[in-house]
């Protein structure tokens, strides 16, 4: 009996490796190590985040230029998405093809990854005419739980003050 073979996704590295060789780019180690810290991230992070997280678990110590520039390496080969949010730039490793949606407190800048069926069911289903889209990502923006509470106790003292 034979055995169906299973779709495989290159790994990030042979991604970068496989890009890097398409534009003769230098293959350094340092490019890999950044790759390879990025990816414990798990999640979304900024440059101070990936460069907090190279201090404590890289083989290199790298500038933040570097980290900059490794990162737009990393998103234009297509292994890193830039999340095009006001606050600062947020990287976060592309794992799948799965549509994803956050929200994003407009007070704290709290990014929160929503994992409601509703939510994919809708990117899932997306298609625009003559237009191929790689990444569906879907942004929401608001005031988390935190922030109102906060918002509603300030309110309260304010009204009290007015009222003696």
């Amino acid at each position: 009996m034979e055995k169906k073979e299973q779709a495989t996704f290159p790994s990030p590295t042979d991604r970068l490796t496989r890009y890097m060789a398409e534009r003769s780019m230098r293959k350094t180690p340092e490019r890999y190590e950044i790759l390879r810290v990025a990816g414990l991230a798990g999640g979304i992070f900024t440059i101070d985040d990936l460069a907090k997280l190279m201090q404590e678990k890289g083989a290199f110590q790298v500038s933040r230029a570097t980290l900059f520039n490794a990162m737009e390496l990393f998103c234009d080969a297509g292994i890193v998405v830039k999340h095009p949010l006001a606050t600062a730039a947020h990287y976060e490793m592309r794992s799948d093809s799965n549509p994803k949606a956050y929200v994003i407190c407009r007070q704290c800048n709290t990014i929160t990854k929503v994992s409601t069926s509703t939510a994919r069911l809708a990117l899932q289903n997306l298609h625009i005419r003559y237009f191929n889209i790689e990444d569906k990502l879907l942004y929401m923006h608001g005031i988390c739980r935190k922030c109102q509470a906060k918002n509603r106790q300030e309110a309260r003292k304010l009204k009290k003050q007015r009222n003696t």
